[in-house]
């Protein structure tokens, strides 16, 4: 079983955002085709039909759904330009009110792959370029809140909890204050947000970012940083756009063990990678598993990966139900699992897959989660192309964890809520993380192994 991850809809508003910062600089769309139009209009039938005939929950796509398409689609056989006819898909797809769900333009999902012949020059359209640092939205603020070591970031001084004012003359506050009020209300609005600041952040891997942040000591502080290519391996999965796999292992002070992955994909690189840091761990005090900005991915990695922390079978994480089946999570144990304590940490970008591993873990008590709610974005789905060259992203599937919960629109709920503010990160840099440690280091006489 695959689920493919809420990636699409993560590149969808991230990059829409960003176009929108500079709407209007942006010269006049031009007229449609015949062709284009032809294309359009069965783009969004297709869009109707897979989603009426696919949708877990056939009430959602009843006669309402029927009466939507048949009011949109008049929409969609005028309009004169792309966004017209997109703008009506959104519409009808909007009505549903659920995650994984949405449409990737062309020319967008273009520019995200970089196998791609259609990708545009570097500087010219590609943002697949990175700094080393990620920002989030606290405080209606872009605080830096991790810095990859060896990153132009990095060398330049930037830390967490640096202020993120300006990219390239954009001023970040007043884009920040727009996506406030835009999704003022959104369970996962702090994932649209962080995915907009993300996108605003990249840009083409020859292009310097020139970025004014507020330091420690609240001066201005102006730096050109390099854009370089993406951290971690290249994955291609399905009709998704080119991701990339970063993997982060090593041992934290006091014999605790550090695993990071920054999406569930490539089973043949990660499965072998977390074994690896497992086996090293043996004498370890404790574990940490660590899902902060992780998307999502193949469903069933979530599997691979808890059998590595359980030693009773037929423990589930949880059960995806489609429209006429059902699939339970079970954990098979490993031979030699890692039974120490294990700390996971997360945050508003914790989606799909990761919400699945990460409130499953904690239903059947396995686990500790650290960090911030995570966004409610836990449907399985699937990707296809339509014939206008857009994406659609849909749901196939509902997922209930082991204890009942729906995950769609609710999230994890940390045992340990970590509330991130600018003078927090400036203090101690990574106070997730140092929760983590702390609640390690007061289980004595924990240890790891059969």
């Amino acid at each position: 079983m695959q689920a493919k991850t809420t990636v699409a809809r993560f590149l969808q508003f991230g990059v829409f955002l960003l176009l929108l910062g500079g709407c209007a600089s942006q010269p006049k769309p031009p007229a449609l085709t015949a062709e284009q139009k032809q294309a359009n209009v069965e783009s969004f039938d297709i869009v109707y039909s897979k989603i009426k005939e696919r949708h877990f929950d056939p009430a959602k796509v009843g006669p309402a759904w029927d009466a939507e398409h048949a009011r949109l689609r008049p929409k969609v056989e005028t309009a004169t330009t792309m966004g017209e006819a997109r703008s009506a898909s959104k519409e009808l797809i909007d009505s549903l009110h659920q995650s994984h769900f949405g449409i990737i333009p062309g020319d967008v999902y273009s520019d995200l792959s970089p196998d791609d012949s259609a990708r545009p020059e570097s500087g010219s359209g590609d943002w697949s370029g990175d700094p080393g640092f990620q920002v989030r939205a606290i405080d209606g603020k872009a605080v830096v809140t991790r810095v990859r070591p060896g990153s132009p970031a990095a060398k330049a001084g930037v830390i967490p909890g640096w202020t993120l004012l300006k990219v390239d003359s954009r001023d970040v506050t007043k884009v920040l204050a727009k996506m406030d009020a835009s999704f003022a209300g959104k369970q996962d609005k702090g994932m649209l947000e962080s995915a907009a600041l993300r996108s605003i952040v990249g840009g083409g891997e020859s292009k310097p970012m020139e970025a004014v942040f507020l330091d420690g000591n609240d001066k201005q502080v102006a730096v050109t940083l390099d854009r370089i290519g993406p951290a971690g391996t290249p994955v291609t999965f399905g009709n998704l756009p080119t991701l990339y796999l970063e993997i982060e292992d090593k041992k934290l002070p006091e014999m605790i063990g550090y695993f990071y992955f920054s999406i569930w994909f490539d089973p043949p690189k990660l499965m072998p990678a977390l074994q690896k840091a497992l086996e090293s761990c043996d004498d370890c005090r404790g574990f940490i598993l660590d899902l902060r900005g992780n998307i999502g991915g193949i469903g069933a990695l979530a599997m691979g990966f808890g059998g590595w922390f359980v030693d009773k079978p037929n423990q589930r994480l949880g059960t995806m139900t489609t429209r006429d089946s059902s699939f339970n999570f079970v954990l098979n144990p490993r031979s030699k699992p890692f039974m120490g304590p294990l700390a996971i940490l997360v945050d508003e970008m914790s989606a799909s897959t990761s919400e699945i591993f990460a409130g499953g873990m904690q239903d059947i008590g396995r686990a500790r989660v650290f960090g911030t709610h995570t966004p409610g974005a836990a449907l399985p789905s699937t990707v296809e192309k339509l014939p206008n060259g857009d994406r659609l992203q849909y749901a196939f599937a509902n997922y209930v964890s082991a204890k009942g919960t729906t995950l769609e629109a609710t999230g994890v709920v940390p045992d340990e809520p970590i509330a991130l503010s600018r003078e927090l990160l400036l203090a101690e840099g990574d106070p997730v993380l140092n929760a983590a440690i702390r609640w390690i280091q007061s289980q004595s006489g924990a240890r790891a192994g059969k």
